[in-house]
């Protein structure tokens, strides 16, 4: 048997006793200030400070101290900082007075103003004028300043930024937005004066109104808004439009505020587009098409009160009118949905639901009136009707995505039951039937797994094989080929193998199909990608990339986030330019805005190149990350190759379940891992910092390649599904080839994610395993 997966190594043999002592890198013998230095240089600040901590530096030079709290700093841990720093006589003189600064980023974090203001005061007074740091310095002090209630000193501090860096208009617009929140007008209108710079001022429009609207001076709110509205233009325009119809409406003003809200309505993003169609349904007195189109907006926006009384207002128009004007069909199935929602109303519902079925023969709106209508009756608990919803379904309807996800349903059921003849007949009638929904293709690429758990390898490589004639262009087109691949190569017919792999490398070359198909036939994976030099990059892009450095440095986000969507409508136009924007991102720490952008350039067609591959396949922290594998006995590059699939090398990203860092670690079990692995203070906060992140995940890595044999498609199911899915999928009779378990996988998430991380192996195997 072939084995295109391969066993993660783990050379530890107890993963409690690994310290960084204990470690490889301690056989280089240096001293142990050289050994902290090193893992101080490397972004290892957790087991710097905690080396340096061990050798008294906590009580040695000021030079000592100064290095312990840079090295706790690095990782966040900022109640030690201020521990170490505060009072310290010498902060003044050594290092430029770099210790200030740090102090004052303690204090900051702490969310102690006073104190960082002064810290960050007297840095301004000694620390080396023109410098990132120095600029960042004053827009942090200004900020302290503010925030301890020195609104004057603030200002003054304020002033000493150079206006043309931009920082001054960001610290000013940040600070108008917290009092503009406290409805302090005056403070907005002081601060507003000092904002310049083109962006920041956009961005600074509705200030004053809100201000004003805090403060409960309704009057002079809406005089703003009106001003905005007629000085602005697009999406903002329309915004100002709605905020101002909203005020009117409240002034009994509504033939005004009704021409505000249509207006609104065309351009308005999201949220305020909502609003402009609650409130115009609201004031009554629409025509059928707008009342339609309100009870739609209303409807995606979950609205189902509002949308349902529009519904029913088309309804009764409809029959009013002199033409009898039929209500479109879409529309009756929806107003049936919401109909079911109301208890008094369901019996109105399922006869609605009953009169489109005898009206349509259209696939896609009878499809989804039978599946609403099964849905009904499974909440009303009858069970028996919906199963006869599903059978007429399936029968009226087949070629319809509803009935497609009832079939794949009930043929994924009988396979998951081992009733492997039934599933690959309703898998069959499901390919036939909707041949070009997704689960067709899906019922194709399973049927062929069974005859291949069967070793009929002539059946299943007519199956993909014939789902590649069929959908040559298809979305599984590199899964049939591969698959077809080894079933010609497993029945000896070696040129057809290769012929459906050398198709997969041609037409994609850095996708997981391409990596496992080069091991399919015994090769190295390789890709062809042409190399090219780097250019130089233009003046005005160093300079906006030296502004995302201030910027940063300053704690100004928006205002950094401002500068690259800035850069990038000025490179749009160059693939050089994108991809040196796209470098100088990266190598900022914004790694997923230099992805996209390497993402964006392939959509416009731009071939791989060694430049583009090694920006949307990265490889930062790259020190942190080897130092890091050698500690816990595994590959870096399997760490790189999670990493990059976790987090992009994003440090600071969370995810919409809560989890952190680089390697996306949930704060729980990152405490659980702590309490073994260090760090023995542990924060959620840390899972920021990329030692820490990475630290934890990886001994989370270690965890689970113990717990599952090396077995690198349970360990990343595991990884990312936990442990409990993990174990019960290792029960699939696939599991002794773990190609096809992972096909097997039924969360499309985790499969894909699998997928996706062997992928990044192959990748970073090729791009950077000669590090």
């Amino acid at each position: 048997m072939l084995k295109a997966f391969p066993v993660v190594m783990i050379v530890i043999a107890a993963v409690g006793a690994v310290t960084p002592q204990g470690s490889s890198y301690h056989s280089l013998r240096l001293s142990p200030t050289d050994s902290a230095l090193v893992e101080f240089e490397a972004g290892r600040f957790w087991h710097a400070a905690r080396m340096l901590r061990e050798e008294g530096a906590a009580a040695g030079t000021p030079e000592d101290v100064l290095l312990l709290a840079r090295a706790e700093a690095g990782w966040k841990n900022w109640s030690a900082v201020a521990e170490l720093l505060d009072g310290a006589e010498w902060l003044s003189e050594e290092s430029d007075a770099i210790g200030l600064y740090i102090l004052g980023r303690a204090w900051e974090a702490q969310g102690q103003w006073a104190e960082a203001a002064e810290s960050y005061g007297r840095y301004v007074d000694l620390g080396s004028l023109g410098t990132t740091r120095h600029h960042a310095s004053i827009v942090r002090w200004t900020r302290s300043l503010w925030k301890s209630g020195e609104r004057e000193a603030s200002f003054i501090s304020l002033r000493q930024l150079e206006p043309h860096l931009g920082a001054q208009s960001w610290t000013a617009l940040e600070l108008a937005l917290g009092e503009a929140r406290d409805g302090n007008v005056s403070w907005v209108e002081n601060l507003l004066g000092m904002i310049e710079q083109p962006l920041a001022q956009l961005s600074s429009w509705r200030l004053l109104p809100d201000a004003l609207l805090e403060a409960g001076d309704l009057i002079g709110a809406t005089e703003a808004f009106r001003e905005a509205y007629q000085q602005l233009t697009g999406d903002r325009r329309a915004t100002a439009a709605i905020e101002l119809a909203g005020l009117l409406l409240a002034g009994g003003d509504t033939a005004t505020a009704r021409g505000l809200l249509l207006e609104g309505l065309e351009e308005a993003p999201g949220a305020f587009r909502n609003r402009a169609a609650a409130e115009l349904f609201d004031l009554g007195d629409t025509d059928r098409e707008l009342t339609l189109e309100l009870a739609r907006i209303l409807d995606r926006a979950g609205d189902g009160r509002r949308a349902l009384t529009g519904y029913d207002r088309v309804v009764a128009l409809s029959a009013n009118t002199i033409d009898g004007v039929p209500v479109p069909l879409p529309m009756r199935v929806e107003r049936a949905r919401l109909m079911g929602t109301v208890q008094t109303r369901q019996e109105e519902a399922i006869q609605e639901f009953r009169a489109i079925r005898d009206v349509t023969t259209d696939d896609r709106i009878g499809g989804r009136n039978l599946e609403l209508w099964a849905q009904l009756r499974r909440r009303q608990g009858l069970d028996e009707h919906v199963r006869t919803l599903r059978r007429w379904l399936l029968e009226e309807h087949p070629n319809s995505s509803e009935a497609a996800e009832v079939a794949w349903s009930r043929a994924s059921q009988a396979d998951s039951r081992g009733e492997l003849d039934s599933a690959l007949r309703q898998y069959a009638v499901l390919s036939s039937n909707a041949r070009t929904h997704a689960r067709a293709g899906q019922a194709r690429m399973r049927s062929g797994q069974i005859y291949l758990g069967r070793s009929d390898r002539v059946q299943a490589a007519g199956v993909f094989e014939g789902y590649l004639e069929d959908f040559p262009e298809g979305r599984r087109w590199q899964e049939a080929s591969y698959w077809a691949g080894r079933m010609r190569m497993e029945l000896g017919d070696t040129s057809a193998a290769e012929k459906h792999i050398r198709q997969i490398k041609t037409r994609d070359p850095v996708s997981y199909y391409a990596v496992i198909g080069a091991e399919l036939l015994g090769e190295l994976y390789t890709m062809n990608v042409s190399d090219v030099d780097d250019p130089a990059i233009p003046p005005w892009l160093n300079r906006g990339l030296s502004d995302i450095d201030l910027f940063t440095e300053a704690g100004l986000e928006q205002a950094a986030a401002a500068e690259i969507n800035r850069l990038r409508e000025v490179a749009r136009t160059s693939k050089n330019d994108m991809l040196g924007l796209a470098e100088g991102l990266i190598a900022r720490g914004r790694t997923i805005d230099g992805i996209n952008l390497g993402w964006a350039l392939r959509d416009e067609g731009h071939e791989w190149d060694s430049r583009l591959i090694r920006v949307v396949f990265p490889l930062p922290y790259l020190d942190l990350i080897r130092r890091e594998a050698m500690e816990w006995g595994v590959d870096p590059i399997i760490l790189a190759a999670i990493i990059r699939q976790e987090s992009a090398f994003k440090a600071d990203i969370v995810s919409r379940a809560g989890a952190i860092g680089l390697m996306q670690v949930m704060p729980p079990t990152g405490a659980q891992l702590a309490r073994v692995h260090g760090p023995s203070d542990f924060q959620e906060a840390h899972l920021a910092s990329p030692e820490v992140s990475l630290h934890l995940g990886a001994a989370y890595f270690v965890e689970m390649s113990a717990r599952y044999d090396g077995v690198l498609p349970l360990i990343l199911s595991a990884y990312n599904a936990g442990p409990t899915r993990a174990t019960r999928w290792k029960q699939y009779p696939e599991i002794s080839d773990l190609l096809r378990f992972t096909e097997r996988i039924p969360f499309v998430e985790t499969r894909g994610y699998v997928k996706n991380v062997r992928r990044n192996l192959g990748i970073y195997g090729v791009l950077y395993g000669q590090n």
